[in-house]
């Protein structure tokens, strides 16, 4: 949860980590990260976080966060995070050169507000 928490830049103390899964290790490092994390109300200072937007998400975060399941890709109310890893990126929060690379390697987040819980992810190809 720490390394979740360091990641995304917010409080997920009150939170149980309720799924983890990890396929890194591959050839190069390439892989999925995925967590889901229940959480009790909102989450302390999400507003403000850097590179936290209220949903809907952007066409490019929708296809990225699509690549790593349909559970955060199918949220209507909350927030979305997504910082792109691409060592071509020039702005990690600008997710507009995503989807025109050979590679994808990117850390995305979606929090459903009805819910109560935020999916984590992070991709590597």
């Amino acid at each position: 949860m720490s390394r979740i928490e360091k990641v995304l830049g917010v409080d997920l103390s009150a939170g149980t980590l309720i799924h983890f899964e990890d396929s890194h290790g591959g050839f190069h490092g390439d892989g999925l990260t995925a967590a889901v994390v229940e959480l009790n109300g909102l989450v302390k200072g999400l507003e403000d976080a850097p590179g936290w937007k209220p949903l809907p998400m952007s066409v490019n975060a929708a296809q990225a966060v699509g690549l790593c399941g349909d559970e955060g890709a199918s949220i209507e109310e909350g927030f979305y995070f997504l910082y792109d890893r691409h060592s071509e990126s020039e702005d990690p929060y600008d997710d507009t050169e995503l989807c025109n690379r050979y590679s994808w390697n990117f850390t995305a987040a979606v929090y459903d507000s009805q819910n109560g819980r935020l999916y984590f992810y992070q991709f590597d190809t």
